[in-house]
This record gives structure tokens, sequence and C-alpha cells, in this order.
């Protein structure tokens, strides 16, 4: 399981765990942990690094992840 490291702004329940950095394709994967042990992840190219963004990219990833949950809790 990925550890909780600092939350996400604007997405209740979830935080950011460690980023991983590929240095051969360039690529950080960002892991998602929601407080009941939900995960998610996304991965990113180098560039991408402004918090601003990441926490935009983030919150797209968790309401997907959620909706999907969401449907699969209704026969989905």
């Amino acid at each position: 399981m990925t550890d909780a490291i600092t939350a996400v702004p604007g997405a209740e329940h979830w935080s950011y765990g460690s980023f991983e950095f590929d240095a051969d394709t360039g690529q950080r994967t960002v892991p998602l942990v929601r407080e009941d042990g939900k995960t998610a992840a996304f991965t990113i190219p180098e560039f991408v690094s402004e918090p601003r963004d990441l926490g935009a990219i983030a919150r797209i990833v968790i309401a997907a992840c959620e909706r999907w949950e969401n449907r699969q809790g209704v026969g989905g």
C-alpha cells in the first residue's frame, strides 16, 4: 500500500503518496491514496511540475475514480 504524504487540495479524504520518477522516460508517477485505503495513480511528463497543475490533474483522476466506483456499486 502507498503511504499518504500530503493532502490533495480540494479533494477531501485524498492524499498524494510518494512520487516516483523514471529517469529513462522522464515521467513521474503520482500515487493517490484515500483515507479508506483506496488508491489510484497517474503518470505525467517531467515538465508538469507546478503544484497547481498537479492538483488539477489529481482532482480529475480522483473524480473519475469515484464516478467509476459509484457505477460499480449500482451494477455498473
